[in-house]
């Protein structure tokens, strides 16, 4: 599929277990131009095909394409959520590309190459890591594109140090050499890109909620960037600096997913506290539960109000205390405004008890809670959880999808109708 241009899209629900669910709806080609507007064409298309209404999808998860993010806001009219794994790759990548990290990892990764591809000093590596009993392990190359792979080429080059460099000195590669110095920054890299690695981890999973842990994971990562250190070299502390200011660019206050992801944060009991915002942004938060529960709630209840009450025929003959009362009255007592005022103070009501609630540990599984006590306690509460806990964090799941399409689509199969790709990877990742 490497010359050919393919979209996939993925649906993720709950169903009436609280188990995450989703389904590969298609993988069509794409033969024009990916401009904003041809991508939500096709992307409507597919839920014109599943007779999939547009408002149903509140929000879409793509990586950080600006034609993806277009396609999905103004054509589409739903909001784009950041894949984060995407986000923080290219936040780690910003903090890379201080010139003082930045040269020492090019040198790494020409090491890498060089031990790969040199048959001759890869069995010297082999040699010299079992004469000082070091675990043998292969060098690792990074990739740009992939999520992780920098962390992983350092923290495999500073195990391997001591073999290395032994090898690097008797066949004279001065090129490939580290200085001190160099290597306790990369000892340093290693430190503050481990949680980036186990929160990009972390929510590559499609089997619980990940859309609810997004914010609160931001917070703890820039909170430890910006803990306060002695012994950080000035490249570590640029590094750091640069991180931060993009994770908080991608994910600001003006941004349509910031209520999103934190409104269904507020519906994770996990993360129901949102101690990473300030309190008007909580109370904007639950402005937007509410209006959403009583909208809903009054909508149906006006249609119900309407078919049960009894129709108000006039009359006839003498008239009682009982009618000149109703000419008071009216529907003053029975109307929409009525009930939505009462609705409106039982989810309010309902919320406080529900923020009163102990948090779960951050690694328990939030649906299993919803399930067996939460949707008893807070049904109107629980209607949101359901429409908001699906929400990936990740675009791991079509991501995946085009792993298998790769396995479908080869050499040996590249003349593959696009019909037949699209039927292949649907049954692929469907039965």
């Amino acid at each position: 599929m490497a010359n050919d241009a393919y979209v996939t899209v993925t649906a993720h629900y709950i169903d009436d277990e609280w188990e995450m669910k989703d389904v590969v709806l298609k993988t069509t080609e794409i033969t024009t131009d990916h401009k904003a507007e041809n991508v939500a064409a096709c992307i409507g298309e597919i839920l014109d095909e599943y007779s999939i209404k547009r408002e149903a999808v509140i929000a879409v998860t793509t990586d950080n394409a600006s034609n993806y993010i277009n396609a999905v806001e103004k054509h589409l009219g739903a909001v784009s959520v950041p894949c984060v794994a995407h986000t923080i790759n290219l936040a780690v990548q910003k903090g890379l590309a201080v010139k003082a990290i930045g040269t020492p990892i090019s040198r790494l990764k020409a090491t890498a190459l060089h031990f790969n591809k040199s048959t001759t000093d890869s069995y010297r590596l082999e040699n010299k890591q079992m004469q000082l009993e070091v675990k043998p392990a292969k060098l690792i190359n990074d990739c740009p594109t992939r999520w992780n792979s920098t962390y992983d080429m350092v923290c495999r080059a500073a195990e391997q140090q001591v073999p290395v460099a032994a090898v690097i000195m008797d066949k004279k590669l001065a090129h490939l050499e580290l200085s001190t110095n160099e290597w306790t920054v990369m000892e340093k890299v290693c430190d503050v890109l481990k949680p980036f690695k186990v929160a990009t981890e972390a929510l590559s999973t499609d089997t619980y909620p990940t859309a609810s842990a997004v914010l609160p994971l931001q917070h703890i990562l820039v909170s430890q960037l910006n803990q306060p250190t002695t012994d950080d070299p000035n490249a570590i502390k640029e590094m750091k600096s640069k991180i931060v200011t993009d994770l908080a660019k991608r994910y600001n206050e003006e941004k349509r997913a910031f209520l999103l992801l934190n409104t269904a944060s507020y519906l994770d009991p996990r993360f129901s506290r949102l101690i990473h915002l300030t309190e008007d942004q909580k109370n904007k938060v639950r402005e937007k539960i509410v209006d959403e529960l009583t909208t809903e709630e009054g909508e149906s209840e006006i249609e119900s109000t309407s078919e049960n009450r009894p129709s108000h025929e006039p009359r006839t003959g003498r008239r009682t205390a009982l009618d000149a009362l109703g000419d008071l009255f009216g529907d003053s007592y029975c109307s929409s405004t009525g009930m939505t005022t009462q609705t409106t103070l039982i989810v309010q009501q309902e919320m406080a008890m529900y923020e009163r609630e102990a948090p779960l540990p951050a690694d328990s599984n939030p649906l299993q809670w919803w399930k067996t006590s939460g949707s008893v306690r807070y049904h109107h509460l629980a209607q949101l959880a359901h429409r908001y806990l699906c929400i990936p964090g990740t675009s791991v799941r079509s991501e995946r999808v085009f792993s298998t399409a790769g396995n479908i689509v080869n050499k040996k199969r590249s003349a593959l109708d696009p019909e037949n790709v699209d039927r292949l990877v649907f049954l692929a990742n469907n039965l």
